[in-house]
């Protein structure tokens, strides 16, 4: 679904990054997607909205707040619930936890952000009236997120059951891969991927993919702003994906059909 005109539930729905120097994120980032931005001023953090060239709301760049400057530089993805209190009770009550409670944004809506059972932190999202992202699936826009974890069984279970889900165990030969499906049918929200002895180190984490219309130019943009390619181009049924770090620190994921 290119373009997203209503507020969704029960799947990701916004990409942010938390960055040290939001003017060399907003350059980057902007070359590499072809965003224009509008900042929120001093009230609101400076928390920068990115648009695509159609004026779609795509994701959003924020400073890190005073006294979090040590804090890591990261994407955090968030989920869009109709119910933000209840989303956060069900995080609970199946073994997660809330770093920060929810909260109302004035003008746009309710954020929280939560910590699953296996320590990856992630974003809620409660539309009013801001729905989070505008388009999907388009150069510059969200088109997957997963969650990398130890257990992937234990946390597709968690994610089931917090946004009523159903779980299907990927058949791939050397993975351990998890996708989450609406009950009532429909395409998969997003994925769940068992790190394995590769992955030593890290700690679980939430990535964001983006889509982009020529994976050379946007490794060529990645390197010309001093960003890091970590690995790929690793092929899949969906396209050629890139993991890559930016010049602060966040990873992330960019892939082309």
């Amino acid at each position: 679904m290119p373009n997203i005109d209503a507020p969704v539930v029960n799947r990701p729905c916004w990409f942010d990054l938390s960055t040290a120097d939001l003017s060399a994120a907003k350059a980057l980032y902007g070359e590499l997607f072809g965003w224009s931005y509008m900042d929120g001023g001093p009230e609101l953090g400076h928390y920068t909205m990115a648009f695509n060239a159609a004026g779609r709301a795509t994701a959003a760049l924020a400073p890190k707040m005073p006294g979090q400057e040590q804090m890591p530089t990261v994407w955090t993805v968030y989920w869009g619930t109709a119910d933000i209190t209840d989303a956060a009770a069900r995080i609970v009550a199946h073994g997660g936890s809330m770093m920060v409670p929810p909260m109302h944004i004035p003008g746009n809506g309710h954020m929280a952000v939560a910590i699953d059972p296996d320590g990856a932190v992630f974003g809620l999202w409660q539309a009013d009236p801001f729905g989070g992202a505008q388009v999907e699936g388009e150069h510059g826009a969200m088109c997957w997120s997963e969650v990398n974890c130890r257990d992937g069984a234990a946390n597709a279970a968690f994610y089931a059951a917090v946004f009523d889900l159903d779980v299907h165990k990927m058949d791939m030969p050397g993975v351990v891969y998890h996708t989450l499906y609406p009950k009532c049918g429909g395409e998969a929200v997003c994925g769940v991927l068992q790190m394995d002895e590769r992955w030593v180190g890290i700690p679980p984490n939430w990535m964001p993919y983006f889509a982009v219309a020529d994976l050379e130019r946007a490794n060529t943009v990645w390197t010309q702003h001093g960003g890091t390619l970590v690995t790929g181009p690793i092929p899949s049924p969906y396209g050629r994906i890139m993991v890559v770090q930016d010049p602060q620190g966040a990873y992330l994921s960019y892939m082309a059909s």
